[in-house]
């Protein structure tokens, strides 16, 4: 009888955990966190992202009417976002094997901050504009004549800047990238300065941004946070994610070194930009949002790592907890 019971809680730990691992649990997860996103935004805990860090267009948040309007658009991006991280994965094999893990663990952490993955803004374009250009710079490994590849990854980059300042600080994460990538030399530089300089090129050029509209906000805030509630509450969840990253990053790294070169250098560069991102956090906590998806999207990746090539049939049970500690988040921030 223990034998047969033992039996069968393995084999369900197993189901689960496979089930955590398959694309179908992801577009569950999309469903589960959409509804708590809305639930949260009908209770008026998104609060509005208010503010213009751009230096002659309109943030981001002002591209989409507020409301409804910018929940859906929200939701519709975290969901592509989502998608995209799997299909990294699948097209490049950084995990070295099929999982759409990291998905799911994306959302989860997403939803912990309604503010965050309720409304249009800033950081819902920077997660989708740095998994884009990840994907193309991993396209463009050990090939020496890619520097269209280049061209574009740093004129998409340029051309967000003119919203929101903070996005030239990932020009310098993608130049260690094209070195990583075993693409960078002269003509790549040329390419990478070539494509910073052409939005501002073509905005001036076309009179879209006139002189007189270009603005130089300051990029880091003082560090006069007022320990409020809220501010408490973003401290201990920013601070959790980072520590959990930073843990999964470290233990992954042995493993990663068995890799071949091309997806060493993969996983190298998702490890740097977690550590970048980080940095970013901690120097402007004051814009921590801006930078809190991409965080937890880098965060997803060390986490569905670890749990790739350890799967074990009661894997599950870690994930769980993991998620089920977002999910305290979320229900915090609703009562708070």
């Amino acid at each position: 009888m223990a034998d047969y019971l033992s039996l069968s809680i393995n084999l369900s730990a197993r189901d689960i955990t496979a089930f955590l691992h398959s694309r179908v649990s992801t577009f569950i997860f999309m469903v589960l966190t959409g509804v708590a996103t809305w639930f949260a935004w009908t209770l008026g805990e998104v609060i509005p992202v208010s503010g213009d860090m751009g230096i002659g267009l309109p943030p981001a948040h002002s591209w989409v009417p507020g409301g409804i309007w910018s929940l859906g658009a929200a939701l519709a991006c975290n969901f592509v976002a989502s998608l995209l991280t799997i299909s990294i994965n699948g097209r490049f094999n950084i995990l070295r094997s099929l999982t759409a893990l990291v998905g799911g663990m994306f959302l989860v952490m997403q939803m912990a901050v309604p503010s965050v993955m309720g409304q249009f803004y800033g950081g819902t374009v920077l997660v989708l504009l740095v998994l884009a250009c990840t994907a193309v710079l991993f396209a463009s490994f050990d090939n020496r004549e890619s520097q269209r590849s280049v061209f574009l990854v740093f004129m998409l980059i340029s051309a967000a800047t003119f919203t929101e300042v903070a996005y030239l600080l990932y020009a310098l994460v993608f130049l260690v990238g094209c070195m990583q990538m075993r693409v960078l030399s002269l003509r790549t530089v040329l390419a990478a300065l070539l494509g910073l300089i052409t939005p501002p090129w073509i905005l001036l050029g076309f009179g879209i941004v006139t002189p007189t509209e270009i603005t130089v906000p300051e990029l880091v805030y003082a560090w006069r946070l007022d320990m409020d509630a809220e501010t408490v509450r973003s401290l201990i969840v920013v601070g959790f994610t980072v520590i959990m990253g930073g843990t999964f990053a470290a233990i992954n790294l042995i493993r990663i070194l068995s890799y071949n070169s091309r997806v060493r250098a993969c996983n190298g560069f998702l490890t740097m930009l977690f550590i970048f991102t980080t940095l970013f956090v901690m120097v402007n906590f004051n814009n921590y949002a801006f930078y809190l998806p991409l965080l937890n999207c880098t965060v997803a990746y060390q986490v569905a790592h670890f749990f790739t090539y350890r799967r074990h049939p009661r894997s599950c049970i870690a994930i769980l907890l993991l998620m089920a500690v977002y999910t305290g988040f979320y229900v915090w921030a609703l009562l708070a």
